[in-house]
This record gives structure tokens, sequence and C-alpha cells, in this order.
């Protein structure tokens, strides 16, 4: 009760902000009114189209690192994620490892300048990406990640049994799923960059 109490008397005037509306699901296709594609409750514009220019002065959600869609260095930068100072950029790599070597890979992941700082995705790092309009959830520009007996780890344990942990099945669910650590499945490593300007670091 006094803590309670001390807590409210010392909050921020008007109360502190403590994140931001989530994303859109991508779902555009309406099955019925009040439905999700009906409402397409969530923020930005569109999956795909942020309702604000990013750094780079476009409303692309994605671009590489240096504003554009080439993608020479297979870094995906996420502008959803933006919080004025720091983005969240992902880097795919269709090699299957087994959990604890996708771990291994993440930390000492190196590309192009960005030498240090990546780790393993985790699942809701992974969750979203998700475009719920799509068959396969991740088979869009710049991701194209396709049904072609693919799984994606994640670097969430499975707390049910922490010999398995969670990754992205697009396959048959197109959800999350746990499997064996020892098993050898698709990664994405992911980095948290500065921003400064037009320039990531």
């Amino acid at each position: 009760m006094i803590r309670d109490l001390y807590i409210k008397a010392n909050a921020p005037s008007g109360g502190a902000s403590v994140g931001a509306t989530l994303m859109k699901t991508g779902q555009t296709t309406s099955y019925r009114t009040g439905d999700d594609g009906d409402l397409e409750s969530g923020r930005a514009a569109s999956f795909l189209v942020l309702a604000s220019n990013n750094p780079f002065g476009s409303t692309a959600r994605f671009t590489d690192e240096l504003g554009g869609s080439t993608y020479t260095n297979d870094i995906v930068i996420d502008w959803s994620t933006y919080d004025g100072s720091t983005v969240l950029g992902y880097y795919f790599d269709k090699t299957t490892r087994t959990w604890n070597n996708f771990v291994d890979w993440g930390i000492a992941l190196s590309v192009d300048t960005f030498t240090s700082g990546w780790r393993g995705a985790n699942a809701t790092e992974i969750h979203n990406l998700f475009n719920y309009e799509l068959n396969e959830f991740i088979n869009y520009s710049p991701f194209n990640y396709t049904a072609d007996g693919n799984n994606l780890w994640t670097s969430t344990t499975a707390k049910v049994n922490t010999t398995t942990a969670y990754f992205f099945n697009n396959t048959t669910t197109q959800s999350l799923a746990r499997g064996a650590k020892t098993s050898g499945i698709y990664c994405m490593a992911t980095r948290t960059f500065t921003v400064t300007g037009t320039t990531l670091t």
C-alpha cells in the first residue's frame, strides 16, 4: 500500500510512455466485418509502408543499411523498430546449424563494417517479420523466404523441455514450433544499430 502510494506520488505527470502500438499483421483480405483484414489495426500505413519517413527520407519499412534496396550485404533494416536513436537489423543465412552452433555463429558474425554486436534472432524478433496476408509468412521482399523445406532457428529455448528451442516453421504450420537443439536448421542473426542522421554504426 505504502509502496503503491510512493510510486503514484513520484510518477511523471501525465504518465510515462511505455511503448508503441503494435505493428499491423499485414492481413488485408477481410473474411467478415470486424476481422483483422477489415480493421487492419496497428501501427504504420501498411505492413511494408511506414506512416512517416525513415531517416533516409522514404516511408519504406525495410531498407539496406544505406537506405536503399540492393541488400548487397544481406542486411535488412526494419524501420518499424526505430526509436529515434537505434533500429533493429537482420542478416539471413541459408546454412543449417545445430542450435548451439547457431548461437555461436550469431555472436561471432561479422558483416562488412559491422564486425560485432550480432546475435541469433529471438522468437519475438522473427515473429515481428510475419506477414499474415501470405501463405508463407516471410516470403516477401527483401527476405523471400519460401517453403522449400526450410525452418529458421530462434535463440529462444523452450522452457517445457530445455533440450529444445523454438524455430519458425515455414512448411506446414507457418508458425513457431519446438525442435531438438541438435537439429540442423537455417539461421537469422539480428543486431541493434545506432542511427546518426543517415549513418548506421
